[in-house]
């Protein structure tokens, strides 16, 4: 974490775009309005006062303009805040609206503290201009980059490109809005414009007709006799369009390159873009909130090229903090990862949901992100990860972590702890003792015996002996109930049965830390008599676990899951009832095809909001293609999941945005998390074996970080 810390605040270029919507509207003139009072025969609205009615009309047009866009958009007011100063004796209050209009006159980007009595408006912005070719804001440099030209079609998005852009701007676009009928005047004064240029000036005069007549006139007479029949049909609304880019920077030399780097990325979209100079004063004026009389550009445009001209949307930066209501307030995001100059704050949740699915094909960097999330999931407060692994790829990170790695199935090989299991060591509550029975049920039930009442009876009746009794293996069970068909059927689980040394312990090896890693590989092979039963006792463990603190289940190669009936009916369960405890799951899988075919692809679609693909090749491919538009993907995802790079970008998807993702890891990062082969694995198990818990710094220098000690001791 600090190394990932360190990483993010030694670079430079991280921006985040935000985007305000400021309405201005001019009432009208009194002697204009003063017939509306001989209109109304109620005496409430003849009695009115004007500045009243005024500024009761600007509020309903502001509600009815938010209630509109609201529909499309994410839309919030500028509010006051209200905040307790130290000691919680006084309160300050900050306004948004005023800060965003301080930045936009100064370039300074800071809150502004409201007075006790409001006054003293007119001193918002108390700083110095100076008037020139380069004006000044107090010590700092202004440039405008004019938008003049205008490509010949639009299409949404089309100046997005603006923001990756590595430096601080406000883009202006102001839209003056004109009435149809105001709109279909200057139009029809434009048309006239037009034709006259369709023939020469000496046919006009002779009214003679000549061969010789402007094409391009025609076609501009077209296009605008077209704009007056949109005017009319009040499909689309005209006005001036006046787009222009403000840079500050205290360096003359660096402002000058910040303004011709836009310029030209402008005019790569097919714009027309110039510095301004002489007009820089009147451009930056137009620019300001509010402003409506200053450098007004000309030519009309309706609403429809206005909504592909204005940034709609932006680069998504993730939440800022945990947006998970069951973790501590103000809480940090999962992790900070990277892709090109906007920093994005990985979350799982999606409010209080946190389940999480991870699609892509082997060697694609699955198990490199999965240990990651683990790892950063740790900066919770009393945080509890469960993690199934196969093929030990979590091995590194759980060891580093001080958690227990366990090889269940495995005897003492590779330094890995021999695991045995006593499911009947806790029966003290009757919910314990209800389990237990079920569980020797089922242990009964895979062995081809039909279970009756009389089988039911004798299982509780010894449940309840084991439970105030000090024995209570396994063995102990089989040697007190009195049926020889739950003897016989039991008797594959006790020390003398194949499955005694894992679930005939006479205490249980299984003691549950923060961070507890299964490796399952080896279970997973056995039979079904074999894997039900220990599974079934690992998921009753977990599940006491939870008992609100943000707990992480983390399924690597869910397929095999997935693929089994038992699992996949966990599975199906945990989705739907672990939100409330406060657990979210993570399932990754390389095998789409039996995700599909599990049955309950569509509950992993419903439950699992947040998706992280990998990149996939094979993506766009038939077959493929289709269950990446069956979880929701549409032909633009799918082109990023299949262009991506393996082992570097990871695409997330989910209801508050999408974006394609580098996670940026440092070499420390990458001696835990990348380190998964099986060269890398055996050398970690013989470095603990030989040094104990100091073995991570002496990784950390065979990997050639020589600070390796100072770097753990100080984290």
């Amino acid at each position: 974490d600090d190394e990932r810390r360190a990483h993010f605040e030694e670079g430079r270029g991280h921006f985040e775009s935000r985007h305000a919507l400021i309405l201005t509207w001019r009432p009208p003139e009194r002697r204009r309005s003063g017939l509306a009072r001989y209109v109304y025969s109620d005496s409430e609205s003849r009695t009115a006062r004007y500045a009243d009615t005024v500024l009761e009309n600007f509020q309903t047009s502001i509600r009815e303009v938010e209630q509109y866009l609201g529909n499309v958009l994410s839309i919030r007011r500028m509010v006051t805040q209200s905040v307790k100063e130290r000691g919680g004796f006084q309160t300050a209050r900050y306004d948004e609206l005023f800060q965003f209009i301080r930045f936009s006159i100064t370039g300074e980007n800071h809150p502004v503290r409201l007075p006790e009595i409001p006054m003293y408006l007119d001193w918002l912005a108390t700083a110095e201009f100076s008037h020139g070719l380069t004006p000044m804001v107090d010590s700092r440099y202004l440039a405008v980059v004019g938008i003049d030209g205008f490509p010949a079609e639009s299409w949404p998005g089309i100046l997005n490109s603006l923001d990756l852009m590595p430096l601080t701007y406000r883009w202006s676009s102001r839209f003056i809005f004109l009435d149809d009928q105001e709109a279909r005047v200057r139009l029809e004064r434009t048309r006239k414009k037009w034709q006259q240029k369709v023939r020469p000036f000496i046919d006009q005069l002779f009214q003679t007709q000549s061969r010789s007549v402007d094409q391009d006139a025609m076609a501009m007479v077209a296009e605008t006799e077209d704009a007056i029949a949109h005017a009319s049909s009040q499909l689309v609304a005209y006005g001036y369009y006046t787009p222009v880019i403000v840079l500050f920077d205290e360096n003359d030399t660096r402002l000058r390159e910040k303004a011709e780097a836009v310029r030209r990325l402008v005019q790569a979209e097919g714009f027309g873009a110039r510095i301004e100079t002489i007009n820089a004063t009147e451009a930056f004026l137009g620019s300001l909130p509010g402003n409506w009389y200053a450098n007004i550009r000309e030519p009309l445009i309706n609403t429809r090229n206005l909504a592909d001209l204005i940034p709609l949307n932006s680069v998504w930066s993730g939440a800022p903090t945990a947006p998970c209501p069951f973790y501590p307030p103000a809480s940090p995001p999962l992790m900070l990862v990277a892709s090109g100059s906007t920093p994005f704050r990985l979350n799982l949740h999606v409010d209080d949901v946190g389940h999480t699915l991870i699609f892509g094909p082997t060697g694609s960097g699955k198990s490199t992100l999965l240990a990651l999330i683990a790892a950063q999931f740790r900066r919770y407060p009393r945080a509890q990860i469960f993690a199934f692994d196969k093929g030990r790829s979590m091995l590194p990170v759980t060891l580093a972590a001080g958690g227990d790695h366990y090889e269940i199935g495995e005897s003492d090989g590779d330094g890995a702890p021999a695991l045995a299991f006593c499911p009947l060591a806790e029966l003290g509550t009757d919910g314990d003792r209800a389990w237990a029975s079920e569980w020797i049920e089922t242990l009964v039930a895979l062995q081809g015996v039909t279970i009756t009442p009389d089988h039911r009876n004798a299982i509780s009746r010894q449940v309840g002996l084991l439970a105030s009794s000090n024995g209570r293996s396994l063995s102990d069970f089989v040697s007190g109930v009195q049926m020889r068909e739950l003897k016989e059927a039991l008797h594959h689980y006790t020390v003398d049965g194949p499955m005694g040394q894992l679930l005939d312990a006479e205490s249980d090896g299984l003691s549950l830390r923060s961070f507890q890693t299964f490796e399952i590989e080896q279970l997973m092979n056995m039979g079904e008599r074999s894997l039900v039963p220990v599974l079934l006792y690992l998921f009753r463990r977990i599940e006491k676990r939870l008992t609100g603190a943000p707990s992480l289940i983390i399924l690597d190669e869910a397929w095999l899951m997935l693929g089994h009936p038992t699992f996949r009916d966990k599975i199906r369960e945990w989705l739907k009832v672990l939100r409330k405890a406060n657990c979210a799951v993570v399932l990754a899988t390389q095998s789409i095809s039996d995700a599909e075919r599990s049955g309950i692809i569509d509950v992993l679609k419903e439950s699992c909001p947040t998706k992280i693909c990998l990149p996939n090749g094979a993506a766009r491919e038939p077959g493929t293609r289709e269950f990446y538009e069956r979880i929701g993907f549409n032909e633009r995802q799918i082109e990023i999941v299949a262009t991506a790079l393996p082992k570097r970008e990871y695409y997330v998807a989910s209801p508050e945005g999408r974006r394609l993702f580098d996670m940026a890891l440092g070499p420390v990062a990458l001696a835990f998390a990348g380190a998964s082969g099986k060269d890398d694995l055996k050398h970690i198990l013989a470095l603990k074996a030989e040094h104990g818990d100091a073995w991570p710094a002496q990784w950390l220098q065979q990997r050639g970080i020589g600070d390796a000690e100072a770097l753990l001791h100080n984290g």
